[in-house]
């Protein structure tokens, strides 16, 4: 079915929608969010497996941990340019997911945010990013293409783990970490360029290049 939620409920602006509202919520198949939600909390729609469409408002500042987690039909995903925060496992496990585009405005992704998200082919992590979490594109098995904003300056443990169709990577001036694993079982990877900004990187995070 096609859920639209309001812009008000018995006279209340809607600003939020809540932990866990709509999870579960399985034969919800498409969702319009109106323009005065600014947040979307952590699980809202998680598990909703035959979601394949989102309209997301103008408005949106943070997307909450594991909001749309194992949303296993969506197939793309287009973020505000309002959005500045995605939370932990926000989309992991969205098997479908061909597409996402990361406003300019993020200046955060969280740990697994697109894990195993095995359908998703490139990513771009914009400039004002300063660190990719941990496990954050773990596991996109069909991952070819990654570019890393200017402003990272942390890559997280097992960020990049098991990306085994990526064949090359640029890490920015300005990148001082490469947690462990980071890089674990990225088997198609020919080439790697590591600036002199590195000081630190971790156990095993390029094991079974």
């Amino acid at each position: 079915g096609t859920l639209v939620i309001p812009d008000t409920i018995d006279g209340v602006v809607v600003i939020s929608i809540g932990n866990s509202a709509f999870r579960d919520c399985t034969s919800l198949t498409s969702i319009t969010i109106p323009d005065s939600v600014t947040s979307i909390s952590s699980n809202s729609f998680d598990q909703c497996t035959s979601l394949t469409s989102i309209t997301l408002p103008d408005s949106l500042i943070s997307i909450g941990s594991e909001a749309f987690s194992d949303c296993t039909s969506l197939t793309s995903i287009t973020l505000p340019d309002s959005v500045t925060s995605i939370g932990n496992g926000a989309f992991a496990k969205c098997t479908s997911l061909t597409s996402v585009n990361i406003p300019d405005g993020v200046t955060s992704i969280g740990s697994r945010a697109f894990n195993s998200c095995t359908s998703l082919t490139s990513i771009t992590i914009p400039d004002k990013v300063t660190s990719i979490g941990d496990s954050a594109f773990g596991s996109c098995t069909s991952l070819r293409s990654v570019t890393i904003g200017d402003g990272v300056t942390s890559i997280g443990e097992s960020a990049f783990y098991g990306c085994e169709s990526l064949e090359s990577i640029t890490i920015p001036d300005g990148v001082t970490s490469i947690g462990n694993s980071a890089f674990t079982d990225c088997t198609s990877l020919t080439s790697i360029t590591i600036p002199n900004s590195v000081t630190s990187i971790g156990t095993q995070a390029f094991y079974g290049c």
